[in-house]
């Protein structure tokens, strides 16, 4: 049965939306949180980089805001400037979680089943003091995935990043957002052993490699899960993914700097063009804490570029090598820095 219990009480888990210049899919997030009536609501917003960016911004929080129909306590933290995706979701993250035991993170363009909800505050409460459980996400990039056991929920090493929860300890001790631990040989060799598809273990080192040399060149982190998928690993520590996907990605658009603005891009309809349905309830807990490892060559095949994608990426790092270009520079730097 998809029964879940309400009993007219506010929601008890923070709930924190990190937002930038949309308001439209924001408003419609707030509509599936609404029915909680969440006792605590954070804001984090990015600033802008522009004059006319600080209009749409300043814009955007004040709809965000007149779209919060319940009471509740709103804890805003409102750039004035732009300050980049990790600073924004990264270290908003563990912000908010110095200050809450635990908080479920949505970004503004995560739709979220209203399934996702208890599911994530069930799990909360179920593996909080299990150190090898990270993170519950909401995401299953299968769509549907029924487990052996008829679990409702699989564990998992790969990065789910799109609608998740954590733990105030957990998340600052495992959450590696300056990649110190990817300096250590030992560490990164147990992290490839582990790996059961090497052409994703390449792929996901390079892109955390790509963030450390940014990082050395003194530039702005482009992402803050690179890190994440990374941590999981460094640490050996593990996600919760529903069987049933819970995020419905709703912002492949124009105002997109992360998540594709097209879904002519093969990798945006895999990680976006993806459906959520409910979960059913009571859940059924699997019997072990251990990886599924089914799920996790499917989900490999997902995250891994197509062939042909990779093998452009091996012949630029050839030409760059022959040209003396460091293999994480790129060859055209960006005129403006993407949030």
């Amino acid at each position: 049965m998809n029964t879940i219990s309400n009993n007219n009480k506010q929601f008890d888990i923070p709930i924190v939306l990190f937002t930038f210049k949309r308001y439209k899919t924001v408003l419609r997030i707030l509509k599936r949180i609404e029915p909680l009536r969440p006792q605590k609501l954070y804001i984090i917003s990015d600033g802008p980089r522009t004059e006319e960016e600080k209009i749409e911004i300043d814009k955007a929080r004040k709809i965000i805001e007149e779209g919060i129909t319940w009471n509740c306590e709103i804890i805003r933290d409102y750039a004035e400037e732009n300050v980049g995706i990790y600073n924004r979701i990264g270290l908003g993250a563990k912000w908010v979680l110095s200050k809450e035991e635990h908080a479920i993170f949505l970004e503004d363009d995560n739709l979220p089943e209203e399934t996702f909800f208890p599911f994530c505050k069930e799990m909360l409460e179920r593996y909080k003091n299990d150190s090898r459980v990270l993170w519950i996400c909401g995401t299953n990039y299968l769509e549907k995935y029924q487990p052996q056991d008829g679990s409702s929920y699989v564990f998992t090493k790969h990065l789910l990043p799109c609608g998740w929860a954590s733990w105030k300890g957990k998340f600052e001790s495992y959450y590696d957002g300056e990649l110190q631990l990817l300096t250590d040989k030992d560490i990164v060799k147990r992290v490839k052993d582990e790996y059961t598809n090497v052409s994703l273990y390449h792929q996901q080192i390079n892109s955390a490699s790509t963030e450390l040399y940014r990082k050395e060149k003194n530039q702005r982190f482009s992402s803050w899960d690179f890190q994440m998928a990374f941590s999981i690993r460094a640490h050996n520590v593990l996600g919760i993914s529903p069987c049933y996907n819970q995020i419905k990605n709703i912002g492949v658009d124009n105002l997109s700097t992360h998540g594709g603005t097209s879904f002519s891009n093969i990798m945006t309809r895999r990680f976006c063009g993806i459906e959520s349905f409910p979960l059913a309830f009571p859940l059924k807990h699997p019997k072990t804490v251990l990886t599924d490892l089914e799920y996790e060559k499917k989900v490999d095949k997902i995250i891994l570029f197509p062939k042909r994608i990779r093998i452009k990426s091996t012949i630029a790092r050839f030409i760059k090598r022959i040209c003396g270009i460091n293999k994480y520079e790129k060859f055209k730097s960006k005129s403006t820095e993407l949030r």
